[in-house]
């Protein structure tokens, strides 16, 4: 069994991933009214041995990290993830069906 991690990707944050390492699944766009504040990635964790680069861009300035992944919340199974996902649906202070807020395969 693989293990899952969830990849955010904002208009400042930015996640790069060796895609023979972290094999990308699905990913769905955050929606906040009419838009879209974040994109979230499911992806199989390939090689545990990776490390994943974080680009920021903040008040004019770019940070570039790279991270080991251990350090990043990992998930049994899709659904798992993808559970997680819900919940930050609903961190976002609107229940899932609220018409401010919806997570949108794409």
């Amino acid at each position: 069994m693989g293990k899952y991690i969830i990849l955010t990707n904002k208009q400042t944050f930015q996640t790069k991933v060796d895609p023979n390492k972290i094999k990308p699944i699905e990913t769905y766009s955050f929606h906040f009214f009419d838009e879209i504040k974040a994109q979230y990635t499911i992806a199989e964790v390939v090689d545990e041995n990776t490390k994943i680069r974080l680009y920021e861009n903040y008040e004019g300035k770019e940070y570039i990290n790279d991270i080991r992944l251990k350090f990043f919340e990992t998930f049994d199974t899709i659904e798992a993830a993808k559970n997680e996902l819900n919940e930050i649906v609903k961190a976002s202070g609107n229940s899932e069906d609220s018409k401010y807020t919806k997570l949108v395969r794409i």
